[in-house]
């Protein structure tokens, strides 16, 4: 499923996003994410898959915990809603940049809007790895060396992680940017690319599943059936 098209990637996402603003039920939300689940490892992304897995798992189970006040079940709600979308998008996070940028250029997406999603594609990919060089740096220096120190001192850890993170990413920014104009992305020659571009019967097979996926847990949500395990 790794070399399906982009351009599959990008319906099964749009769709998927159609579907959520429809998904009332908690109960279709948790199937929704389970779909999700499927849809990342057909695609190769297992680590991924079962991360933000437990990342909805865990903020359903804060968001219960946390049902008597309002405000922070609402946050945490919200949070674990949007977790599924980020699966779906996280599926074409992978996939080769050039790859990606040769086909949304078949169907005439603005040069602007492809330059951005080559530098987003690459500035999440670079500012994982700044993270960790930020961690592991407060780790060399002797501070928060257990996990729960990061409770103990909240405002010290916004001063010693983020004020740093949030400049690297100001530089980052305009080195990407700059990386991306000497590669040529905003020449108005047509780009070439040595990845085979086009639909396969595979990408025919999966958007047909998945909409009838998620067409039908829409379809069963609206009539509020469900399995009792839920």
């Amino acid at each position: 499923m790794r070399n399906l098209d982009p351009r599959t990637h990008l319906f099964i996402l749009l769709l998927a996003t159609v579907m959520w603003f429809f998904y009332k039920e908690i109960q279709a939300v948790h199937f929704f994410c389970l779909i999700a689940f499927f849809y990342m490892l057909q695609a190769k992304e297992t680590r991924k898959a079962f991360t933000l897995l437990f990342t909805y798992v865990l903020l359903q189970a804060a968001a219960f915990a946390a049902y008597r006040t309002a405000l922070l079940y609402i946050i945490l709600h919200t949070a674990a809603r949007a977790v599924p979308l980020m699966m779906f998008s996280s599926v074409i996070a992978g996939c080769n940049p050039s790859r990606v940028l040769a086909s949304y250029a078949k169907i005439r997406i603005p040069k602007t809007l492809l330059i951005m999603i080559c530098i987003m594609m690459r500035f999440f990919s670079v500012l994982m790895k700044e993270m960790s060089y930020i961690r592991d740096g407060m780790r060399a220096r002797g501070l928060f060396p257990h996990w729960y120190d990061y409770c103990k001192h909240p405002i010290v850890l916004y001063e010693i992680f983020f004020v740093p993170l949030t400049i690297r990413c100001l530089k980052l920014s305009d080195e990407l940017g700059a990386s991306a104009m000497l590669r040529g992305l905003d020449s108005s020659a047509t780009r070439s690319c040595i990845y085979k571009i086009g639909f396969s019967k595979g990408d025919g097979i999966t958007a047909v599943i998945y909409t009838l996926l998620m067409t039908s847990l829409l379809i069963i949500s609206y009539h509020n059936v469900y399995y009792d395990f839920f």
